[in-house]
């Protein structure tokens, strides 16, 4: 499977300079070369800006933080509850066991 693997991307990144040279080759033109560099201006347009990605980022970063202090606080929580009821059924054991004692003679 990893030789399939290889060969693919050997094929592809053949495949990808091939169209690369003909494209190259094709736009020896002003006209094509203006094209492209439209075509790269809009694209270009379409990303956000540096300041909104940061922005994002932080955002981000900062709900990914508020949602790791919840999950902490829940888990504390249910720790709490599982040691008070682990605490209360040693409690009810040690007074059923005069009882059972009891009983056994």
């Amino acid at each position: 499977m990893n030789r399939r693997i290889t060969g693919l991307l050997l094929g592809v990144g053949v495949g990808v300079g091939t169209v690369t040279s003909l494209v190259i080759l094709f736009l020896r033109g002003e006209k094509p070369r203006r094209f492209v560099r439209e075509r790269f201006q809009q694209l270009r347009g379409v990303l956000p800006e540096p300041a909104q990605i940061q922005q994002s980022t932080q955002q981000v970063a900062a709900r990914v933080s508020q949602l790791a202090g919840n999950a902490k606080d829940t888990t504390q929580q249910a720790m709490q509850k599982v040691k008070h009821a682990g605490s209360d059924l040693g409690e009810k054991a040690k007074q059923l066991t005069p009882v059972g004692k009891q009983n056994e003679r």
